[in-house]
Parts: structure tokens; C-alpha cells; sequence
């Protein structure tokens, strides 16, 4: 991109709102808000903006990420997850199985065939018990605001400030949320908090975002030590694509054991070191912006959680050369998964295993896990084309054309695909990976 385009698009991107838009970030910095209208060939990106009366064209080759803008419209729930040996994850339905392949329905691409040295597992019974916060919502629906700002469903603070939110966290439960920045973040958020402020003692947890990395911290009223680390990761803002992470937290407070994950990847499950798990129902957004920086929340989801499921997901399988079944109760099986069946409105999988004369006839709401054989030489799979799925799953693309309604692009593990364009959350490009584009004609 030549040095004029990308002055006219800094100071343009500065001025401008933060509205309902598509967010596209170039690879030296400038960012561009409008309607993404196609990409064409990986070779070129076409945006309406009122920055100008005829679309923009820009190079493919310049592209660093695309968040888009998602209407609010009918929910999708996925029962199942499936997981690719690449580590995509696909949300939907088990369909079939036989000693070849996997029929798996989706709401966003139809059903798909998938060869079963592709996968790696299905998890079954992912879908969260109940929903019960999604947002961020409003500043009326905060307490005791301190500079933040509401901006087109977005929660923004570009200096020092907190905002809470008090009895919105079940016992059990999933805290999601997406954190993006303009040149860097320095950010926490407080939870199982009722004391909801920034100093003094209180029993609570915190994660906290910034130049150096991440970590999730306990603080505690007990002993001379007020501050626990238990868990952080060294990787660095700039290091994530699209100037923005989602995180995720699950709190167990039955087992005293805290989930970290970041851009949907396990970073961490960490016991809390202290005997009483903190009680509090409450949030707190601190932000500790200056200068330059700037923390913007975009999303904020609270779940119920059954955190016995995902123990025995923890459980894993270890053995490439047989297939894998984890019931709920922690059963682990190691056989054959031979097919589906479906009698009287209910699927099982039919699992034969060494141990047993006659194979097993298990009801796929029994399942917690199940885990496919792999071959020595199972297929990579990587690409350099991220995104992620509206409602949860990521999928990588070699190549890929955007059209109004649609998306078709070719997978590497799944061939030509046909998505709608719904689905659609964030691209991004891994540039490491990536080819160089040609530029348009």
C-alpha cells in the first residue's frame, strides 16, 4: 500500500465513529471501517465506505484480519463439536458414521462428508445449559462507571477506569469475552467479586491483558499473601492476529479448579491454592489505558457450565492406533467406532472392543467424548486463512471468494466448501504461512 493511501486511511480510521461496520486491518497498521462487499481470488478486497462514493479496492497481500459485523438474528445451538487433525472445530449434528467416513450436518455449510483420518474427535453435549448474560449491555445496566463509554454495543475505556456489574455469575460458569485494541492493551477483569472495587482486601480472582502477556491471579484475605499467580502465558499482543483476543474462563467452584483459554486454545486448568473459593456473584472491568492505548470489550457472554462434562473430555486418548470413547461417567473405551444407529429417536454409536463379546450399543447422550484412530502419516492440514465461526468454531482456507450471500473456499483437509456468509465472525492471515498474492490487474 503506497505512503499516501495509508496517511488517508490512519487519519480517516481516527476520526471515524466506532459504528456498526466491518473492521479491516492492513498489515502496516491503517484500519479501514465499512462493508465488505467480496475478495476476490485472494487478490483483492472490496469495500463500500463512506470514506468514498465508489468501493475501495485493496491488495489481498496487505490484509492482516476482517472482523465482521454480525447481526443479532436466530441463535444456532451445535450438540456436537468436531475437531479436525489441523485443529479446526466445527460445530453441528453427527449424522453417520461407518468405517470410512462422517456425515455431519452444520447450519452454515449443510452436511459434510469427512474422511475419519481427518478427524480427531467429536465432542457430544457441548451446548451451554442456559444463557444468562449477553452483552456487553449499556451503561445503565453497569454500577459505579468510571470512564467508560458506550459506543455501538461496544464498552471502550481510553485511560484508567473500572465498571461492575453485580449478580450476573452462576456457581458454575463460562465467562467469555473479546478484548481488542487499537495500538496495545492493559486491561483486567475481577470475577467471583462482591467486593468490586480496585484496592483493598477481597477474595477474588482476576485476568488481566497487557504488553507483556497475560495471567490469571487469586486474591485472598487469608495469610500474609494477598496475590496467588496461576496461570499466564508470555505471548504478547502483537502476537495475536487481528488486534484482539477472546478469552475464556470456566470456574468449577464445586472442584476448586479454574479453565483458561484464549482464542478458543487451552492455555491452562489450575486448582485455586486456597480453601475458600471465593463466593461472589460480581464482575469488574478495570482498564488501565494511557496514551495511545485503548481497551474495547465487544462481546461479554455468561454461561452456566456443567464442568463435570469437561473433565471427562480432559481425559483424552492416547493411543493413535485405536478408536476412543469417554462416557459421562468416565468410562474410557478403546475399540472401534463401527457406525450410527438410530432406533426409536435415539442415536447410538455401535463401539466394538476387545473386551466385550458383542459390540456396544451406546446412546450418543451417554458420550462425552469420541476419538478417532490416526494413521503415522495423517495430513497436516494448515492454511493460512483463519476464521472464526459466529457462535463458536474456527476453520483455516488455502484460498477463498467472498460474495454477497456466501463464501466458497477451499479447505484443506475438506476440499471446496460453501458457507454462509452469517457465519462469519473474523478472518484473519497468518502471514508466516501465507504465499505472496499477486496484486490485481
Amino acid at each position: 500500500m503506497n505512503a499516501k493511501l495509508r496517511l488517508t486511511l490512519c487519519l480517516f480510521s481516527a476520526a471515524l465513529p466506532l459504528v456498526a461496520e466491518d473492521r479491516i486491518s492492513l498489515n502496516d497498521g491503517s484500519t479501514l471501517r465499512g462493508t465488505v462487499r467480496a475478495i476476490e481470488g485472494d487478490r483483492k478486497i472490496v469495500v463500500d465506505s463512506t470514506f468514498s462514493s465508489s468501493p475501495i479496492e485493496l491488495r489481498g497481500s496487505a490484509l492482516r484480519s476482517i472482523s465482521f459485523d454480525v447481526e443479532v438474528g436466530e441463535h444456532h445451538s451445535a450438540p456436537e463439536l468436531l475437531r479436525l487433525v489441523n485443529g479446526d472445530v466445527i460445530p453441528g449434528s453427527l449424522q453417520a458414521l461407518d468405517d470410512r467416513k462422517v456425515q455431519f450436518r452444520t447450519w452454515y455449510a449443510d452436511n459434510l462428508t469427512i474422511e475419519r483420518t481427518h478427524i480427531r474427535s467429536i465432542d457430544f453435549g457441548v451446548t451451554p445449559q442456559k444463557l444468562v448474560y449477553s452483552g456487553p449491555k449499556p451503561l445503565s445496566e453497569w454500577i459505579d462507571n468510571d470512564d467508560w463509554e458506550w459506543e455501538d454495543g461496544k464498552l471502550t475505556c481510553n485511560t484508567s477506569g473500572t465498571i461492575a456489574a453485580e449478580n450476573v455469575l452462576p456457581r458454575q460458569f463460562i465467562l467469555r469475552f473479546r478484548l481488542e485494541w487499537e495500538s496495545g492493551p492493559n486491561f483486567r477483569i475481577y470475577f467471583c467479586d462482591d467486593f468490586l472495587k480496585r484496592t483493598g482486601n477481597a477474595d477474588r480472582y482476576y485476568f488481566e491483558v497487557n504488553s507483556m502477556g497475560s495471567q490469571l491471579k487469586r486474591q485472598t484475605t487469608e495469610g500474609g499473601r494477598r496475590w496467588h499467580t496461576l496461570a499466564q502465558s508470555h505471548r504478547r499482543p502483537q502476537e495475536f492476529r487481528g488486534r484482539g483476543v477472546d478469552v475464556e474462563l470456566r470456574v468449577d467452584r464445586d472442584r476448586r479448579q479454574i479453565y483458561v483459554y484464549l482464542n478458543g486454545e487451552k492455555l491452562q486448568r489450575t486448582p485455586d491454592p486456597i480453601d475458600s473459593f471465593p463466593t461472589g456473584t460480581g464482575i469488574m472491568l478495570q482498564s488501565q489505558a494511557g496514551g495511545d492505548l485503548k481497551n474495547i470489550i465487544t462481546r461479554l457472554e455468561i454461561h452456566e457450565w456443567d464442568a463435570i462434562t469437561e473433565l471427562r473430555r480432559d481425559e483424552g486418548h492416547e493411543d493413535p492406533e485405536t478408536d476412543g470413547l469417554v462416557d459421562i461417567e468416565g468410562q474410557h473405551l478403546s475399540g472401534s467406532a463401527l457406525r450410527l444407529e438410530e432406533n426409536d429417536g435415539q442415536a447410538r454409536v455401535v463401539f466394538e472392543s476387545p473386551f466385550n463379546d458383542q459390540p456396544l450399543r451406546i446412546r450418543t447422550n451417554r458420550i462425552s467424548s469420541l476419538y478417532f484412530r490416526h494413521p503415522p502419516d495423517a495430513p497436516d492440514g494448515k492454511a493460512p486463512i483463519h476464521f472464526n465461526l459466529h457462535g463458536g468454531g474456527t476453520l483455516q482456507f488455502s484460498s477463498l471468494t467472498l460474495k454477497d450471500k456466501v463464501l466458497e473456499a477451499t479447505h484443506p483437509l475438506l476440499g471446496q466448501l460453501t458457507l454462509d456468509r452469517s457465519a462469519l465472525e473474523r478472518l484473519f492471515v497468518d502471514s508466516k504461512d501465507a504465499e505472496p498474492l499477486e496484486e490485481p490487474e
